[in-house]
Parts: structure tokens; sequence; C-alpha cells
């Protein structure tokens, strides 16, 4: 059997303050700068720019995704925000910017649990969703198309 690559759980990096300083796409590019102040980090700037597509298939084991340019497998543990955001680029909308995969997983959440308490949650929610978003460029699952 293939080596299965294990998904990180990306609130649980957080938590423990083992993010890497830098996270990259396969290709090198610059993604996200988890130490720097927000603006920094390319995915959030080039947002309205980078435009993201799917780059998996689906498996007989529903957590298990196979990527389609390197055959590798991944084990992506269920997590609401991740399926919406794999799903909403795969199915809703191919070629969705960064900004358009954010907004549409913020909007759900707004949608299933109500509004945000105020400003600073909001942020550190937008902000896991990068992150989320940096870690499926990173791993292959969703392709990053610079404009």
């Amino acid at each position: 059997m293939e080596q299965i690559i294990e998904f990180p759980d990306v609130l649980e990096l957080v938590e423990q303050h083992k993010l890497p300083k830098e996270i990259y796409a396969p290709d090198r590019t610059l993604l996200f700068l988890p130490y720097e102040p927000t603006i920094k980090s390319p995915l959030i700037a080039n947002r309205k720019k980078w435009k993201l597509f799917a780059n998996y298939s689906l498996t007989n084991d529903y957590e298990v995704v196979q990527i389609n340019t390197t055959g590798q497998l991944i084990r992506i543990k269920e997590d609401p925000d991740i399926d919406e955001m794999m799903g909403y680029v795969r199915k809703e909308h191919p070629g969705a910017t960064v900004e358009e995969v954010i907004s549409f997983a913020l909007e759900s959440t707004v949608e299933q649990t109500g509004e945000f308490k105020d400003d600073d949650e909001f942020g550190a929610y937008a902000l896991t969703l990068y992150l989320m978003l940096a870690y499926l460029i990173h791993y292959g699952v969703l392709i990053l198309v610079k404009d």
C-alpha cells in the first residue's frame, strides 16, 4: 500500500505554536508568513489576483484524497472549513480567487453559527482560514495560479 501523508490539524499547530516561519507552495512560491504582519503574506496580499483549482480525486476512503499531479495520497481528517473550501473550488467555482474562497467560507460560517462577537474573533477566524488554505496549497490539494 502506498504511503499516506497526514494533513496537519492547523488549529493544533496554532495552539501549540508549531507553525513554520514560512509556508510554500509545491513550486516554492511563498504563501504565508505566520509570524509577520498579515499583509506581508503573499496569499493575503494577492488574494484578489491569485486563483485556485482543485488538484485531487476522491478515493474510497472519504478522509483520503489522491493528488492528481503526483499520485500522492493525503489523509485530511474531517474539518468543515477545509471540506467547504475544497468543495467550493472543486464543484462550485473552479478558478475562484483566494478572496472568493475565504469569503465563501466566512459567509457559510455566519449562516451556520451567527455573527462573530467582535472584530477580533472575525480576524482570528479569517486568519485561520487563510492558514488552512495555505496548507491545502502546500500539500498540492489545491493548485495556485498567479495572474
